[in-house]
């Protein structure tokens, strides 16, 4: 296989692993902390991630962009046209839909689980501990989900990252570059490896669950 096309798969991988790893992870404990309060701000900030779910992607790269370009509050760290650029985009593009996809998951068992704890006088510092081991399995499957998402994004990921080449050039921005200048056959291999990846992780979100 071709060195740039196995540089474009890590890359790809690399960075939505670990903007699905930081989103999950917030995003786990912040849908927690809203489940905790289960009040009408609750509901309203609840709201408020669901209606982000639906907002178009490039809209994150957009916010993305103006925050690190030069006259950006982040203007003056150099982040934007790198791999941490495109992890900043997909972290705030998948945040929101892991606090909808936890919130229902706690809707669903949550009562049961902190029914437990006051019957067995569990303190409410370890509660988060007790919460996450016993939804880590269809937690899992939240963060499969978010990191399909992610995989798949183009927009934003071309806003902030710029395609360039051997630096922030991933498997979806290659299909859209090489396919515009008429490549068919290498965005067919490229697509042909995103297609596994994907088929690959919704075999794992269905068996998780």
């Amino acid at each position: 296989m071709d060195k740039e096309i196995i540089e474009i798969v890590l890359l790809s991988l690399f960075v939505t692993g670990v903007a699905s790893i930081l989103s999950s992870i917030v995003g786990f404990f912040i849908s927690l902390g809203l489940f905790f309060r289960k009040d009408k701000i609750f509901k309203k900030i609840l709201e408020f991630f669901r209606a982000l779910t639906g907002v178009p992607t490039i809209i994150f790269g957009l916010v993305v962009l103006l925050m690190l370009s030069r006259r950006g509050i982040l203007g003056p760290l150099n982040l934007l046209f790198t791999p941490t650029a495109i992890i900043i985009a997909q972290f705030l593009l998948l945040l929101p839909l892991v606090i909808t996809l936890c919130s229902e998951l706690l809707e669903d068992d949550g009562s049961r689980i902190l029914t437990t704890c006051k019957i067995l006088h569990i303190p409410s510092n370890k509660l988060n501990r007790v919460f996450f081991r016993e939804l880590k399995t269809r937690f899992l499957g939240i963060f499969l989900v978010a990191f399909a998402r992610g995989i798949s994004e183009v927009g934003s990921v071309m806003l902030v990252g710029g395609n360039i080449k051997g630096h922030t050039r991933v498997m979806t921005t290659y299909i859209a570059l090489s396919t515009s200048m008429g490549n068919y056959n290498t965005s067919l291999v490229i697509a042909l490896i995103l297609f596994s990846i994907s088929f690959l992780l919704n075999f794992l979100i269905k068996w998780v669950k």
